[in-house]
């Protein structure tokens, strides 16, 4: 998945999470490309790669749905 870096706007895959708190209160939060989080490094400012989400269907395999009592979907009398 793409990403457009909230700095310079370009489009990266490995995106990074810089923030900054004051307080206890998130004064910055925001995606960057990894040459944005380079700049932020060399300010100062805490960066973290950012993992790739795992879907669902990757992490663990979905029993089908069945359900005995199902029935088959009709069209109402009308349409027949």
């Amino acid at each position: 998945m793409e990403f457009v870096c909230r700095r310079c706007t370009s489009l990266t895959t490995k995106p990074y999470r810089v923030t900054t708190e004051d307080g206890g209160v998130v004064l910055l939060n925001m995606l960057v490309c990894p040459s944005c989080a380079r700049l932020a490094k060399s300010l100062g400012l805490p960066t973290v790669k950012m993992e790739p989400a795992k879907s669902a269907a990757r992490t663990r395999a979905r029993p089908p749905m069945t359900d005995s009592k199902q029935r088959p979907v009709q069209p109402p009398p009308s349409i027949r």
